[in-house]
């Protein structure tokens, strides 16, 4: 991924994200004066609304780049440079991400480490995109760089690594660009894609198709989908422990 390089345009093609974030904040219920550990804070969108809602946040980020906009963007938060995939990480009664879990090589370890990172009587809210996220475009480009699930696929997921899911919401949210040449020159910009798949003939003929299969009067539509899950340290887990 692209992130540490697109920083500074992060916020001008993450609208979607942005909007999330939003969702996410409600989803937590914070209480004012909560504490709260933010892995992936990015340029800062999830944490401005947990520090709009009263709370303490640690935000982290593994991009230095990142965590320079986040800060000078949301100076009210504590910022630290933290890679959420690694092995030593701070422990907290409340853990939170949006857009972060669905690139780790092997989500199911880092669940796992994340579980080990909560405090007794913790839990974690973490958020991503889920299947029929950017459908449009996966059905014309079968590569990508991450995995992609549907929500019974994450609930199984958080269950395999000794985690009890408290609630869940998906948010379905269809999206309008000017062409499919702008709808990808957004993700590019927001760096979420990594290195060239796709030959320039490949992508020419998608982007035509593209065009073709999901125009209107109005743009051309895609689809974006955020799944956010709440999750405890089961009982067997906690006894294993």
């Amino acid at each position: 991924m692209r992130f540490d390089h697109c920083a500074h345009s992060y916020d001008a093609y993450a609208g979607p994200q942005r909007a999330f974030a939003r969702r996410v904040a409600d989803f937590l219920n914070l209480v004012a004066g909560q504490r709260v550990l933010e892995f992936g804070a990015g340029t800062g969108a999830l944490t401005a609304q947990m520090i709009s809602a009263g709370a303490g946040v640690l935000a982290t980020d593994a991009s230095p780049h990142m965590v320079t906009v986040g800060q000078a963007a949301v100076p009210e938060a504590q910022w630290s440079l933290l890679d959420a995939f690694g092995p030593s990480l701070p422990q907290s009664r409340l853990q939170v991400s949006s857009g972060l879990l669905q690139w780790a090589p092997e989500p199911l370890a880092v669940l796992l480490r994340w579980k080990e990172a909560l405090l007794n009587g913790g839990r974690m809210v973490h958020a991503m995109p889920c299947d029929p996220c950017l459908t449009e475009w996966r059905q014309l480009v079968t590569e990508s760089p991450v995995l992609w699930r549907d929500e019974r696929g994450w609930i199984e997921l958080f269950n395999a690594a000794g985690l009890k899911v408290a609630k869940t919401e998906l948010w379905v949210m269809p999206t309008l660009q000017p062409s499919a040449l702008e709808m990808l020159r957004a993700l590019h910009r927001s760096g979420v894609t990594g290195g060239p798949r796709l030959s320039a003939g490949h992508l020419r003929r998608a982007l035509k198709q593209y065009d073709a299969l999901y125009s209107n009067p109005a743009g051309v539509r895609s689809t974006w989908a955020w799944l956010a899950v709440e999750a405890t340290p089961s009982a067997n887990s906690l006894s294993n422990r």
